[in-house]
Formats: structure tokens, C-alpha cells, sequence
């Protein structure tokens, strides 16, 4: 996994493409051709709420997280129109695809693994314990289970009542907010140093029926494959 990370590291800064939400991880596995589709995926909209970004900019805009199984990750960037860059990351391991929609342009990598499951941190790219990598879109609720968090009332987020989970790493906090009714994520945030950072999600849709053309590229892309 650490040479996926490193690998679109090093393509998305050659590439211009952006991914600020996540780096996605994955590894090979000789079973992983035959594994069987799943039939339902988890589809997530979230965007950064702090620090506030400015209004309409592009770290305003709402991101799509799509995974499905162990080997399914789909993430959508919004359109970045200053730097000609709308990033789309695509796995359907062990193949992952570094898209740019805006010039229609792809980078293609295979990883060697040794590690099978696709991995999508909430928190990728912030100096903080990699312990914090476990908590994952789609699986947060999963992760402050097996860290001993208990549910205390929360503060009201949109007019919606909440469950409140804390959990302390090292020197950095993690809080989550659960929506009471719907029973789903409403906001995350990581407490680090002084600094606050924190993901709204507008929508949290599991259960979908799985839709295999999504983690496949889009047609009309020119891919490079890298050396």
C-alpha cells in the first residue's frame, strides 16, 4: 500500500491533478481477479467546513466517494477551472486510474500489492499519526467502535439531533457527530496542534445497488502508463 501512496504521490504532482481528499491503497493478491462483484456500494458527498474556505472556491466544492467491497474506491473531485484540473481517482484493484476530465488525459498503475483491500483515509495528506488512516470514509463508524468511543449527546448540526464520539491518538483528537435519526455520519473533525479540520457530509448513501461501469474509466480518455 505505502508504494501506491508514494506512486500517485509522484503522478499527481506531474499530472497537475489534485486529489486533497484521499489517496486511495491498495495491493495484489492472486485471488483478487476472481473475486466475485459486489452487489451493493456506499456513495458519500462530504465537503471541508474547517477551516472555512473561501465561497465558491474550489476547496468549497463537495466531493463524491463511491467504494464497494474490498476492491472498489471511487473518488470525484469538483471542476478546479484555475488550474485546468477536474480530478477523478478510479480503483477496481489491482488497477487504479488517475484521471484529468478537464483535458481528458489518464495515468494507469498497477500496484504489486502484497496488501488486497482499497483504503480511503478521511484525513490523507495531514502531518498527523498514520495511525489516523484507519478511520476511513465509509468506515468511520467501525473505526471509534474499535477504539472504545461511547456515544454522548451531541451539539445540534443543521437542526438535526446527534451522538457525539470522541477519540484521543497521541496529541491529536477525533471527534464524530452520527445523525440520531438516520443512524449515519454527519460530521467528522481532527483536532491537531491547535488546528481544527473538519468534513461536512451532505449525503451518506449505502445499500445502492452496485454499478460496475463506475470503477471503469470514462471512454474518450488518453492514458499513459508509468515507467
Amino acid at each position: 500500500m505505502s508504494q501506491t501512496i508514494a506512486r500517485a504521490s509522484r503522478i499527481g504532482a506531474c499530472f497537475g491533478l489534485v486529489v486533497s481528499l484521499a489517496v486511495l491503497g491498495l495491493g495484489l493478491n492472486p485471488l483478487a481477479r476472481g473475486q466475485e462483484s459486489p452487489t451493493t456500494m456506499m456513495r458519500i458527498s462530504t465537503r471541508l467546513v474547517e477551516p472555512r474556505p473561501a465561497l465558491n472556491s474550489f476547496a468549497a466544492q463537495a466531493r463524491v466517494i463511491w467504494r464497494a467491497g474490498t476492491k472498489y474506491g471511487r473518488v470525484a473531485e469538483p471542476l478546479d477551472i484555475q488550474n485546468h484540473v477536474h480530478g477523478l481517482m478510479i480503483i477496481n484493484e489491482p488497477d487504479a486510474w488517475l484521471i484529468n476530465l478537464y483535458n481528458k488525459s489518464g495515468k494507469h498503475m498497477v500496484d504489486p500489492g502484497p496488501s488486497l483491500n482499497v483504503h480511503i483515509p478521511i484525513f490523507a495528506g495531514v502531518s498527523v499519526s498514520t495511525k489516523l488512516a484507519d478511520l476511513e470514509f465509509g468506515r468511520e463508524v467501525e473505526f471509534f467502535s474499535k477504539k472504545g468511543a461511547q456515544p454522548s449527546e451531541g451539539e445540534a448540526i443543521n437542526g438535526k439531533a446527534t451522538e457525539r464520539y470522541d477519540v484521543t491518538i497521541e496529541n491529536s483528537k477525533l471527534v464524530l457527530w452520527m445523525d440520531v435519526k438516520a443512524k449515519k455520519p454527519i460530521r467528522v473533525s481532527l483536532i491537531d496542534g491547535g488546528q481544527t479540520r473538519t468534513f461536512e457530509y451532505l449525503s451518506y448513501d449505502d445499500g445502492l445497488t452496485f454499478d460496475a461501469s463506475l470503477f471503469q474509466p470514462p471512454a474518450g480518455i488518453v492514458m499513459q502508463t508509468p515507467k
